[in-house]
């Protein structure tokens, strides 16, 4: 009879145990869920992903000078059967002329005027091991 005292204590106890995790701030992720990255500059895939947006944006782009990224907004990515990036962001005019070897060393006009700057959402699939990257999406404002 003791036995079945402990075993219903235990019970119990487990039971609470169950319901705070269940009630707190605490959720698992979802697997293949976009997970935010807090830290774009310094994570290697999004700014690969992202000069691959920003080329494809200044090729489809009328504009005799490239754009290139002022700030990341923010960014996610996806695992799916590759990388899916997830990038808003703000670009704006350069005072290069296209084709711009390096976009990075490329200025922004002294006038905010002559920048003109927009932002837009990117999405970017990349499958590394096929060596395979592809925009899905460019949406500016």
């Amino acid at each position: 009879m003791a036995g079945a005292g402990v075993c219903l204590t235990l019970l119990a106890a487990a039971l609470v145990c169950a319901a705070t995790v269940q009630g707190s701030e605490y959720r698992p992720r979802l697997v293949g869920a976009p997970i935010t990255i807090s830290d774009g500059d310094n994570d290697e895939g999004l700014q690969q992903a992202l000069r691959f947006a920003m080329e494809e944006y200044n090729k489809a782009s009328n504009d005799m000078y490239s754009s290139r990224v002022v700030r990341i907004i923010s960014a996610k990515k996806q695992i799916v059967a590759g990388v899916k990036y997830i990038m808003e962001v703000e670009i704006a005019r350069t005072t290069c002329e296209k084709p711009a070897a390096d976009l990075q060393d490329c200025a922004f006009p002294d006038s905010p005027q002559l920048a003109k700057h927009t932002v837009c959402k990117f999405v970017v699939y990349t499958v590394p091991w096929l060596n395979k990257t592809e925009l899905l999406e460019r949406e500016c404002k």
